[in-house]
């Protein structure tokens, strides 16, 4: 399965609600034992606030390996994929333990 994220919600990721879009897509085609690949190609606008809920979330239901072998981000330029890499470092930590990271942030604020 191709996920064009240009056809899906125009040429500017940059709310969480694009990303929910883009996640259950993806869902959907794991559910259905399909490898899922997400086309960036003519894709203007990529905000982290995006990546987070259509790739980072993904760490909550599937691990690394799993994603590894299942998921491929293709067209994506250099500067996007350093903050998509940042975006699933963070994910991987906080879904590792999300209490450890909430409380962190708590004492924080």
């Amino acid at each position: 399965m191709i996920i064009s994220v240009l056809q899906e919600i125009g040429d500017r990721a940059t709310d969480m609600q694009q990303g929910d879009r883009i996640h259950a897509k993806i869902v959907e085609g794991f559910s259905e034992n399909e490898k899922v690949e997400v086309d960036f190609s003519g894709m203007q606008t990529i905000l982290s606030t995006f990546l987070n809920n259509a790739i980072g979330a993904l760490y909550k239901d599937y691990d690394s390996q799993f994603l590894n072998g299942n998921l491929k981000i293709i067209n994506l330029c250099q500067e996007d994929m350093f903050i998509l890499q940042r975006v699933i470092s963070r994910a991987k930590d906080f879904y590792a333990n999300p209490e450890s990271v909430s409380d962190a942030l708590d004492e924080f604020l």
